[in-house]
C-alpha cells in the first residue's frame, strides 16, 4: 500500500473531490493527482517525517508549523528543518545521533535541518491534507496503528 492510497481513501471517506482538496492545498488538480497516485515525493518524505516525530517524541504537525496548523506552515524558508533542529537540540541529541536512529546519513540529516530537501514542500501539503480530512497528520502514515507500508488493505 502507498501513502497515495491512504490519501485517496481518506478524501473519498470525507466526500471531498480532488478539486476541493487541490484548492485547499493551493495545487492544480493535476498536481494533486500526482499526490494521490503515489508518484509524488510525499511517498518518501511523509513516512520519514513521521519517523523523525517518533524519534523526537514530538507531534508531527509541530515539525511543520510552530502552531501545528497548515495556515502557519511554510512561513519562512527551511521552516521544517529549523523546527526539527530545535526539537533535536531540546532532546539533547546530536545531529549524528538522530541520523543514526533514523538510519540515514549525517549529511542527509544536515540537509533536512538546513531546509535543503523536498520535506519543505511535502510536509505542509500533508498537513493541509490532514486538516482537510479532519485527521491528525500522523494517522496518514500509521492508519490502524501500523505503518501504511505494512497494510495490505486499508478500509
Amino acid at each position: 500500500m502507498k501513502l497515495g492510497d491512504v490519501l485517496k481513501k481518506e478524501r473519498v471517506r470525507r466526500k471531498l473531490t480532488e478539486t476541493d482538496v487541490a484548492g485547499r492545498l493551493r495545487l492544480t488538480e493535476e498536481q494533486y493527482q500526482q499526490f494521490e497516485s503515489g508518484l509524488s515525493p510525499a511517498e518518501e518524505w511523509g513516512p520519514r517525517l513521521a519517523l523523525i516525530a517518533i524519534k523526537l517524541k514530538t507531534p508531527t504537525s509541530r515539525l511543520i508549523s510552530r502552531t501545528g496548523k497548515f495556515a502557519d506552515s511554510d512561513q519562512e524558508p527551511g521552516q521544517c528543518g529549523k523546527l526539527i533542529k530545535a526539537k533535536r537540540e531540546d532532546r539533547g541529541l546530536t545531529r549524528e545521533e538522530l541520523a543514526a536512529q533514523l538510519e540515514i546519513s549525517a549529511d542527509l540529516m544536515a540537509d533536512i535541518e538546513n531546509g535543503k530537501t523536498q520535506l519543505e514542500e511535502q510536509a505542509p501539503l500533508l498537513l493541509g491534507f490532514a486538516e482537510a480530512v479532519e485527521q491528525p497528520i500522523f494517522n496518514l502514515f500509521y492508519p490502524c496503528g501500523l505503518p501504511f507500508a505494512e497494510l495490505n488493505d486499508y478500509p
